[in-house]
This record gives structure tokens, C-alpha cells and sequence, in this order.
């Protein structure tokens, strides 16, 4: 069974009334939010299978509107930082917590005049 932490964490974000609908992964569109996870080592696996996981997850926002993904990236941050609980549909996982690691950060202003930012966050889950 594959673990769909990804999607109710898509699911999550959707709900917050953003400038732009997340997707997970990349995006063609102009303007967009999407949310990428990070490969990372740090997981602890016992004897039965079920792994204890540290998953990192990427949110970048792309608008020519600097405060449209400030504000949109803040709105995340706050609503995942409080976030008390994140089921999963199909019973894959189990979720501990999530920590956002920096607050939203300008990684490129490009030619077009486009603003992407990113904040990074990670959530602490027992997949099944």
C-alpha cells in the first residue's frame, strides 16, 4: 500500500484559500504553489517493516506578486505549524508532528519578472 501522506498534506494546503491551487510536484503554469518532497536518510525501519520518517517536503510559490506568495507561504507555515493531526485515507501512515524549518525565503526573482519562494518543512510520520 502506498503511503499517501503526500496528498492529504496536498489536501491540507488546498484548504487555505490560497492565490494559487498546490500540486504536488512541478508546475507549468505561471503562477502556482506546489509542494515536492526532499530525499532524506533519516528513518528509523523495525523488524515488522513499519518505518519511523522524517519526510521532507519543499512548498515553493511562483508569482510576478512578491506579497501574493509571502502571504501565501505565511498562511501555510501557520496553518501547518499548528496542525495537530493529518490522516491518512488509506490507513498507510500515522502522524506525529510537523516542523517548518525557516520561514519563506526568496530563492530567485528571474527575467520575466517572476518571484519563486520556498519555505521547507518536515513531518514526522510512521508509514505502515
Amino acid at each position: 500500500m502506498k503511503a499517501d501522506f503526500m496528498q492529504q498534506l496536498n489536501r491540507q494546503i488546498n484548504s487555505l484559500d490560497l492565490f494559487s491551487r498546490s500540486v504536488i510536484g512541478v508546475s507549468n503554469d505561471e503562477d502556482f504553489i506546489a509542494i515536492t518532497s526532499i530525499p532524506s536518510a533519516d528513518e528509523t525501519v523495525y523488524f515488522d517493516g513499519t518505518r519511523d520518517k522524517n519526510y521532507n517536503v519543499q512548498v515553493t510559490a511562483k508569482s510576478k506578486d512578491r506579497q501574493e506568495c509571502l502571504e501565501s507561504l505565511t498562511r501555510i507555515y501557520k496553518g501547518l505549524e499548528s496542525l495537530d493531526d493529518l490522516p491518512s485515507e488509506n490507513n498507510s501512515y500515522k502522524f506525529q508532528s510537523i516542523n517548518i524549518n525557516d520561514f519563506p525565503a526568496l530563492v530567485l526573482y528571474d527575467e520575466q519578472g517572476f518571484f519563486i519562494y520556498e519555505l521547507s518543512i518536515t513531518a514526522k510520520i510512521t508509514i505502515y
